[in-house]
C-alpha cells in the first residue's frame, strides 16, 4: 500500500510537472513577445447607431463600429483592459504658435454647409473626447506640428497625457495600440511615448510628476500594412480646424481630404497600426502606472525628469516640422489597454486543469486496482 501511495504521489507530481513545463513554455513565449509590433489586421464588432448630434457645421452620425481584435505577428489581441479615464492636451501657450485643433473625420456627405461624419460626437465636442472615443473614423491631424507653416496644420500642442484614475497594475502581455491615417506607400509616422509612474500637480495643473524613463521613440514606417476601415470599403475624409484650443464645437473650418478609393492611388489615405508592449516602455508586470504620454519624436529628453515640463522649449521643440516628426495623425484610439488572446490568466487555468486531470486519472487507475 505504501508503495502504491508513493507511486501515486510521484505520478501526480509528474502530471503537475508536465503542466508547469507547458505553462512555463507559454509564459516564456509571451514574455519574449516584445518590441514594436506591426498590426496586420483588424476585426470589428457590431456597429451601433446612436442619435445624431450637431456642433456648428459638423453633424455627428454616431455610427460606431468598435475594434474587437487586432492581428499581429505576436498573435491576436483584444481590448478588454481598462480605458483611460481622461486625456489632457498640453499646450505651450507662450510659444507664439496658434491655439488650433485639427480633427479629421470619415464623412458621409456634405449638404448646405453641414458635413455629416460617421464619428462619435455630441453638441460640445473636445479633443479629449476624440482621443477617448476608441473610434477609427476620427482622429487628430498633425497635433505636434508647430513649425509656423500652413496654419491649419499648426498648433501649440506639445504633449498628450492619458490618465488611469487611481493607477493601473500592469499585467503580462499588456500593450497599447495606435493607428495612423497615412498616404498609400507609407507605413506610419514616428512619435515618442513614455509611461507615467506618478501623478500630481505640475505647472499649476493636474499632470504627470514622474516618468519611468525618457520614453520610447517609435520610428516612421514601422507600422503594418493598411487595414480595413470601420465601415469597410471606401472611405472619404474631411479635416476640421478650429482656433478655440481643445473646444472643437464652433468656428470649424472644413477642408476635404483625399479618399481611400479601394485601389492604391498615390493620394489615397489608409489606416495603419502599431502595437507597443509595456515591456518596451520599461514597465514590468506588477508595476503600477498612472498613465502614459504621447509627444513628438523630436522631443530632446535626456532623463525622465526632462519630460515633465511641456513648456520647456529646449526639450519640447516649438518648430516641429509638419512633414517629419509633426506628421503623425493619431486616430481617436489607444487609451484602452489590449491583452493577448488567450490572456495570461488562462495559462494558470491550463496548469490547474492539467494537474487536476492527472490527479483524477491516477485516482481512477488505482481505485480499479
Amino acid at each position: 500500500m505504501n508503495l502504491m501511495k508513493h507511486n501515486y504521489d510521484f505520478g501526480f507530481l509528474r502530471s503537475c510537472r508536465a503542466g508547469m513545463l507547458v505553462c512555463g513554455a507559454l509564459g516564456a513565449l509571451l514574455s519574449s513577445v516584445q518590441g514594436q509590433t506591426a498590426v496586420t489586421g483588424v476585426t470589428y464588432g457590431t456597429t451601433v447607431d446612436s442619435s445624431n448630434s450637431t456642433a456648428d457645421n459638423i453633424r455627428y452620425l454616431n455610427t460606431y463600429t468598435p475594434v474587437a481584435t487586432i492581428s499581429t505577428a505576436a498573435g491576436s489581441y483584444k481590448f478588454d483592459g481598462p480605458l483611460a479615464d481622461s486625456v489632457y492636451i498640453r499646450r505651450n501657450t507662450s510659444s507664439g504658435n496658434p491655439n488650433n485643433s485639427s480633427v479629421f473625420y470619415q464623412y458621409q456627405s456634405d449638404s448646405n454647409g453641414v458635413t455629416s461624419v460617421y464619428s462619435k460626437g455630441d453638441t460640445t465636442p473636445t479633443l479629449s473626447e476624440v482621443m477617448l472615443s476608441n473610434d477609427l473614423t476620427q482622429g487628430l491631424r498633425n497635433p505636434f506640428a508647430n513649425d509656423g507653416g500652413t496654419e491649419s496644420l499648426t498648433s501649440n500642442i506639445e504633449r498628450i497625457d492619458f490618465r488611469y484614475n487611481g493607477g493601473y497594475t500592469v499585467q503580462a502581455g499588456d500593450s497599447l495600440v495606435f493607428f495612423d491615417l497615412e498616404n498609400v506607400g507609407n507605413f506610419g509616422d514616428g512619435f515618442r511615448i513614455a509611461a507615467v509612474t506618478s501623478w500630481g500637480t505640475y505647472n499649476g495643473t493636474s499632470a504627470p510628476t514622474a516618468y519611468a524613463n525618457s520614453g520610447l521613440l517609435i520610428d516612421p514606417d514601422s507600422y503594418g500594412s493598411p487595414v480595413a476601415t470601420p465601415l469597410g470599403g471606401n472611405a472619404s475624409y474631411v479635416r476640421s480646424t478650429t482656433t478655440n484650443g481643445d473646444n472643437i464645437s464652433s468656428n470649424q473650418s472644413v477642408t476635404f481630404l483625399d479618399s481611400n478609393t479601394g485601389s492604391a492611388n498615390s493620394s489615397d489615405l489608409y489606416l495603419v497600426g502599431i502595437m507597443i508592449t509595456f515591456a518596451d516602455l520599461g514597465i514590468a508586470p506588477g508595476t503600477v502606472i498612472q498613465g502614459f504620454s504621447l509627444m513628438a519624436g523630436d522631443v530632446a529628453a535626456t532623463t525622465s525628469g526632462s519630460l515633465l515640463n511641456w513648456n520647456n522649449s529646449s526639450v519640447y521643440k516649438t518648430d516641429t516640422d509638419a512633414t517629419t516628426w509633426g506628421n503623425v495623425d493619431f486616430m481617436g484610439f489607444g487609451g484602452q489597454i489590449s491583452r493577448p488572446v488567450p490572456e495570461p490568466a488562462t495559462y494558470g487555468v491550463i496548469f490547474m486543469s492539467l494537474c487536476t486531470g492527472g490527479f483524477l486519472l491516477r485516482r481512477r487507475h488505482f481505485a480499479r486496482r
